[in-house]
């Protein structure tokens, strides 16, 4: 963990992005260390009642159903530039509904960061059609399954 917050300080230099959204629940855990070297605000998107006051949220549906995340309504603002933090990017619909939520708050998202990728399931894809740049650490393969 400490090699992936160097690499991360070294890429987002301070006072370039505002707010570092991170995800629910592993985001939390790489978010706010990253936050604090680039002396950004570390936002948490969560799932549905779990952050308390008014929240906005952005449903998304996922390769297995549907979800929600939710951010406090003023955690960003118009203008803000947004690093999205995640553990894992696998199709990308977590990501993208972190983008749509800060997006419709007024904020910019620059860029998005995860610890892991499976590029098998096109989650950088999705990404790209949106427009947004996305590092990774570590890509994981996936195994074929034996019959």
């Amino acid at each position: 963990m400490i090699q992936g917050q160097n690499v991360s300080v070294k890429m987002y230099p301070p006072v370039q992005h505002q707010p570092e959204p991170g995800i629910e629940a592993r985001g939390f855990i790489f978010g706010p260390p990253i936050a604090l070297a680039i002396g950004a605000k570390f936002v948490p998107l969560r799932k549905p009642k779990k952050l308390p006051g008014e929240v906005i949220s952005e449903k998304y549906i996922l390769e297995y159903g549907s979800d929600c995340i939710e951010m406090h309504v003023g955690a960003v603002k118009s203008g803000d530039r947004a690093l999205v933090v995640d553990d894992l990017i696998a199709t990308g619909g977590t990501l993208c509904a972190a983008m749509n939520l800060l997006e419709r708050a007024g904020a910019e998202v620059v860029e998005c960061a995860c610890v892991i990728e499976v590029p098998d399931l096109k989650g950088r894809e999705r990404l790209r059609s949106h427009g947004k740049p996305l590092y990774v650490l570590v890509e994981s393969q996936l195994e074929p399954t034996l019959p």
